[in-house]
């Protein structure tokens, strides 16, 4: 009898020790990090040293507070990682100890693809995203990427301050809230042989990063070859592609002017990244959180925009240093281009109810007598 109760207690013993085990090993998979798409840097700054790169808790990290996960696919280091960083460090001293923000960069928490639908469904509290990624799901998205929308990094920090309670209102119906939006630099004509006209494009071998911008090189007369963003450079040294239209942050972060030489200045399409919330993880919060929420949404949205705008500038700058040719795109030879990408634009205004696509129209016409194309 003695021996068989002693068997049993070394069959329940292991039988522990293989459950211990298998919960460990879940515990490891839900932290381990996620490989995402990376979007393009924009600023130079250095590396925020209060980011986390694991997820935490979610009963709390900060006594009772109660803790916002964010996930965002941007790597520490990155300039949009940054000014994230500024946004959350000064909610969290603000916030009384009642809520705290916790980043996770770098896809740690999430890949960039889950985002969307973890914070629908409060999977996750809080997620930063390039906004046309889910245009698939939020047509409205599409309309980040307006062909020609804009004339300039001023202009397009202006669309997104307008876009923005569009974006609010269109996600509503996701329970998703928009914190806040800004500009992360339009694109511009990136080649080893220069691009100043429609007939340069004709089977240009360009790289497209986007279903929108594989349309405009289509549209224009190129032939797009759908490459990551991050792969630019390999495809440009191996003669793969001839050309990419990037931002000019894409080519300072990439060294792109090791492999390409000139550089078309046209801001052909805006771009934007947005930061949410589940909006029952909002509407739950006490009102003077909602209302710092909102406050810093702003300030945040104004502050990125203003970054934007000095780096898109600085880029420029550093690019003439680095010895590229930067040609500005003659305003002539810029509407040649326009016309033939409208069709294009109406079809992905089409895309939203006609109210919203009005006010698009005017918003984008206001801006183009604000912010008139420039040559300089």
């Amino acid at each position: 009898m003695k021996k068989r109760f002693s068997f049993l207690g070394i069959a329940i013993l292991v039988a522990a020790l293989a459950l211990t085990v298998s919960l460990a090993a879940c515990g490891e998979q839900e932290t381990t990090t996620t490989a995402a798409s990376q979007p393009p840097s924009t600023q130079t700054t250095q590396a925020p040293t209060t980011a986390t790169t694991q997820a935490p808790s979610t009963e709390t990290t900060a006594g009772k507070a109660k803790v916002l996960r964010l996930a965002a696919p941007w790597p520490l280091g990155d300039p949009v990682t940054d000014n994230i960083q500024e946004f959350v460090d000064k909610f969290n001293a603000q916030a009384g100890g009642k809520y705290v923000i916790e980043l996770h960069p770098g896809g740690s928490l999430l890949a960039m693809q889950d985002e969307f639908e973890a914070v629908k469904t409060g999977g996750v509290e809080m997620a930063g995203w390039p906004i046309a990624v889910f245009a698939s799901v939020v047509p409205i998205f599409n309309l980040a990427e307006l062909p020609f929308a804009v004339n300039s990094i001023e202009a397009d920090a202006a669309y997104n301050a307008a876009m923005s309670p569009l974006y609010d209102q269109a996600l509503a119906q996701f329970g998703i809230k928009n914190v806040f939006n800004f500009t992360c630099q339009g694109g511009d004509v990136i080649s080893v042989k220069p691009v100043r006209t429609l007939e340069d494009w004709k089977g240009l071998l360009c790289q497209t990063i986007s279903p929108v911008t594989a349309k405009i090189v289509e549209l224009l007369g190129g032939s797009g070859v759908a490459i990551d963003w991050s792969e630019g450079y390999q495809a440009l040294s191996k003669k793969v592609v001839e050309a990419t239209v990037q931002s000019g942050s894409m080519v300072i972060q990439f060294k792109l002017n090791e492999v390409a030489k000139y550089v078309t200045r046209a801001y052909l399409y805006p771009a934007a990244i947005g930061i949410y919330m589940n909006k029952k993880v909002y509407e739950e919060m006490p009102p003077d959180i909602q209302q710092l929420v909102d406050k810093l949404g702003k300030e945040a949205q104004e502050s990125t925009n203003a970054n934007m705008v000095k780096l898109y500038h600085s880029n420029y700058d550093k690019m003439a240093e680095l010895g590229m040719e930067i040609y500005p795109l003659p305003k002539a030879e810029r509407d040649r281009w326009g016309e033939k990408l409208k069709p294009f634009a109406e079809e992905l205004l089409g895309k939203v109810d006609k109210a919203t696509a009005d006010q698009v129209r005017q918003t984008t016409q206001q801006l183009d007598q604000q912010f008139p194309y420039t040559e300089k």
